[in-house]
């Protein structure tokens, strides 16, 4: 999990039964001191179930936080830079997604996948714009799966930069699943 906001999304995938984790890391862009209340708690409750959880990790430079290390799921949830002013002539959070999917490759397991959810829009997928991201860093064609936040259990969204919730501003996600090129 990178980008763990408050943590409770890894949080609610140690408690189901059938998600047969054996091996969890859960990272925060945060620094720990920075964290909220709510964090810091479902921080420990991993780290006593077993789950390893880091803190200030850029999803876009896992090298500086990751020692050589092959994931079979990498998760982002809700990505979001908080911000709509271009860089590079493109939506901020295309450009986040790009790096984030370049650096989490070096991290994949040949068979591996990388799963990001966000609001089923016309608007999301164009700031997003995950197909060209996917093509610019090496993955094939995307899939994509609806997502339902009710099937996990304690799982709160907040944005970033405030502490209203996509989850509460609409009623449609879509989860993009990422696979390397052969």
């Amino acid at each position: 999990m990178v980008g763990e906001g408050n943590i409770s999304f890894t949080k609610s995938l140690l408690a189901l039964p059938t998600a047969q984790i054996t091996h969890m890391t859960a990272t925060t862009f945060e620094k720990e001191r920075n964290l909220a209340n709510e964090a810091v708690e479902n921080a420990n409750i991993l780290k006593q179930a077993g789950a390893f959880v880091m803190h200030g990790v850029d999803a876009t430079k896992l090298d500086k936080s990751f020692k050589p290390h092959e994931f079979d799921t990498i998760i982002f949830q809700f990505p979001n830079v908080g911000s709509r002013d271009a860089k590079h002539g493109h939506n901020p959070n295309h450009v986040m997604i790009r790096k984030f999917l370049r650096s989490a490759a070096a991290y994949l397991k040949p068979s591996g996948k990388i799963m990001v959810s966000v609001v089923d829009s016309p608007h999301y997928e164009g700031a997003f714009q995950f197909e060209e991201a996917a093509e610019f860093a090496g993955y094939e064609t995307p899939e994509t799966y609806p997502f339902d936040p009710s099937m996990f259990s304690g799982y709160s969204h907040t944005n970033t930069n405030d502490d209203e919730s996509a989850l509460d501003e609409h009623n449609k996600f879509l989860t993009w699943v990422f696979r390397l090129k052969e």
